[in-house]
């Protein structure tokens, strides 16, 4: 008896919380095993297991949806006016030759053109600047530089020809961006879930329906069971990227981890035998 409290209080803090994910009885046994510190440090890295898949699936993307970050850029790629004046120009070898100064389209504070001058920009909030080797989009107060990527046939689709290019010309800080934006949302979402998850639990201590003394405890079982449904999650996302999948995920999986547990422990503290094994 002796002998098994000595291994089970030996055993490391990051070797005790994988040893207990896929035992339900373990997780409920080192509900209060693990301090505020390291509470923390499951947190983070139950994030970044979430996290993971958002720079590989940007890094290895070939193609952007502009519309919901850039909806003016998008439609003034995409108008008839620029289709028809990009298919009619010269382009070869990564350029386009004998390049003129030509406004395609202007309405409002929008224009698009070749080698367009400051007069033809001033006050304008969104503009396609086209030259020979380069261009440059103007919206929302940000200015992006690009090189054209002919991965698409400009003659048949000009459209996905700018798109594309802009997209490979910015792709790390695309990619930095949506790190940080997707980031902050599974930073909140995973906060939502522990917190919540764990204030139920605690909850429960007050009528004596369960062996949770404290929140620290609470939270311990929490991000235990979660770990489960985050592993699972970024696998999924490794596979296909969704964010809204992967969240979901998730939280599917912790409902049916906090089911599995309290059906193995009814979130009680089982009998000792005379082995010292639960």
């Amino acid at each position: 008896m002796q002998i098994t409290a000595k291994k089970e209080g030996s055993t490391a803090f990051p070797v005790r919380f994988f040893g207990s994910l896929f035992s339900p009885r373990r997780m409920f046994a080192n509900r209060a095993k693990y301090n505020w510190f390291q509470i923390i440090i499951l947190f983070i890295f139950l994030t970044a297991v979430m996290v993971m898949p958002i720079p590989f699936y940007y890094n290895y993307q070939t193609n952007f949806n502009l519309k919901p970050f850039l909806p003016t850029i998008d439609r003034m790629a995409d108008s008839s006016a620029m289709q028809t004046a990009l298919k009619q120009a010269s382009f070869k070898d990564q350029q386009f030759t004998n390049v003129q100064h030509q406004v395609i389209m202007t309405s409002g504070k929008n224009v698009a053109g070749f080698n367009l001058t400051a007069a033809d920009m001033a006050g304008k909030q969104n503009v396609i600047n086209l030259h020979a080797k380069t261009f440059q989009v103007k919206s929302v107060g940000s200015q992006f530089k690009a090189k054209y990527v002919p991965t698409y046939d400009l003659k048949t689709n000009a459209h996905d020809f700018l798109v594309n290019s802009w997209y490979q010309s910015n792709k790390v800080m695309i990619g930095l961006f949506m790190l940080m934006t997707l980031g902050m949302i599974i930073v909140g979402v995973n906060l939502i879930l522990v917190n919540g998850a764990a204030f139920f639990l605690f909850l429960s201590r007050h009528n004596k329906i369960t062996h949770i003394h404290n929140y620290r405890e609470a939270v311990n079982l929490t991000l235990m069971m979660m770990g489960i449904g985050s592993l699972l999650a970024m696998v999924i996302g490794l596979i296909h990227f969704d964010v809204t999948i992967e969240l979901t995920v998730q939280s599917l999986s912790l409902a049916f981890v906090v089911l599995w547990v309290y059906l193995k422990t009814k979130f009680k503290d089982p009998e000792v035998d005379e082995t010292g094994v639960y």
